[in-house]
């Protein structure tokens, strides 16, 4: 930007005289802003020009900073947008996130305690002789506190024969009990097949 050009900028800004704008500028180096503050306290600036003005939309850009460019006469204005709208919409944002988080985890407590207070665990005898009838909580808390010594009993007792039938609207379906019975016959195929290896080594000893 030329002087003459700074000189017209100053007119329309401060709404003062040409003659005035130039003599301020040459007191000032040239310098817009110190030339602006020059006139305000010679009190040779319109303040109705300058309120009009100020009433005109401002295009404001992204980036913080206002500083005179060194080594010319030129000068560099960019204002600041202020980011704390975005930095609210961050946390509201956060803020939702954990609220959606904390009700899933509701919605997942409350679904398990449905199943461990509505269910049961059957254990009947080869001949469907029932021998217990616990709530499903039961074999649950047996499983975390002693995993391996309950899976090692359940297995034995499979072997000889017992069976582990589920009750319930969440676990009393065919295909669960049916897996459980598959897994019972096997256990007594292999129990058997033992047993005649066992049979046949003494006949054979004999």
């Amino acid at each position: 930007m030329d002087n003459y050009q700074k000189v017209e900028q100053l007119v329309s800004k401060a709404g003062c005289s040409y003659e005035d704008a130039k003599a301020a500028l040459e007191g000032c180096g040239w310098d817009m802003l110190d030339a602006v503050i020059s006139l305000e306290r010679e009190g040779k600036v319109n303040k109705e020009t300058v309120e009009q003005k100020s009433e005109e939309p401002v295009e404001i850009i992204p980036e913080v900073s206002a500083e005179k460019v060194s080594g010319s006469n030129s000068q560099q204005i960019t204002y600041i947008l202020d980011d704390s709208s975005s930095g609210n919409n961050g946390k509201a944002g956060t803020s939702g996130k954990a609220e959606g988080t904390k009700k899933r985890d509701h919605k997942l407590w409350k679904r398990i305690k449905s199943i461990l207070m509505n269910n049961r665990m059957v254990v009947l005898k080869s001949n469907g002789q029932q021998i217990m009838d616990l709530p499903i909580v039961i074999p649950v808390i047996a499983l975390i506190s002693f995993f391996w010594a309950t899976l090692i009993v359940a297995v034995i007792a499979m072997v000889f024969g017992c069976r582990f039938h589920f009750e319930g609207e969440d676990l009393g379906k065919t295909s669960i009990n049916s897996t459980m019975d598959k897994a019972t016959d096997y256990a007594e195929k292999v129990r058997s097949d033992l047993a005649g290896k066992a049979n046949g080594e003494k006949n054979t000893d004999n």
